[in-house]
């Protein structure tokens, strides 16, 4: 999926700054500091989620106001266990979209290259979105 542009990675803190993550929809990932077998290689994606529902999504909303702001009702159990463990450092990156429609796409199609590569989706994401089951 080389047309999307990635950010750098921001660590998944209280000290991440609201301005550094756009309010627009798009995709992000959340990774490790450490490398972790897969069905097939390894990975340090955790999870992979996007901005992409309601009237305006938006990246600041589902990174900074839900997952760190209020992270018991918003990380999936693998993150929440990484988390809480201190040897675990969290950190994420976003990519924009320019709209709901294209950031839900962007997601099953990412989704969908983890997969075919690992044979496996990151631990935090149960199941492809329903568009993709066949």
């Amino acid at each position: 999926m080389a047309d999307i542009k990635w950010s750098k990675w921001y660590p998944l803190t209280e000290e991440c700054r609201a301005e550094d993550v756009p309010d627009a929809p798009g995709i992000f990932e959340i990774r490790t500091d450490y490398e972790f077998g897969r069905l097939v290689g390894t990975s340090r994606v955790v999870y992979i989620g996007s901005a992409a529902n309601g009237k305006k999504p938006s990246l600041r909303v589902s990174l900074v106001k839900q997952r760190i702001g209020d992270p018991d009702r918003y990380l999936s159990r693998s993150e929440m266990a990484l988390r809480y463990d201190d040897a675990n450092k969290l950190e994420f990156r976003f990519a924009t979209a320019i709209d709901g429609k294209t950031a839900k796409e962007m997601k099953i199609q990412w989704l969908n290259e983890y997969e075919t590569h690992h044979w496996e989706l990151p631990p935090g994401n149960s199941l492809l979105p329903q568009s993709q089951v066949m």
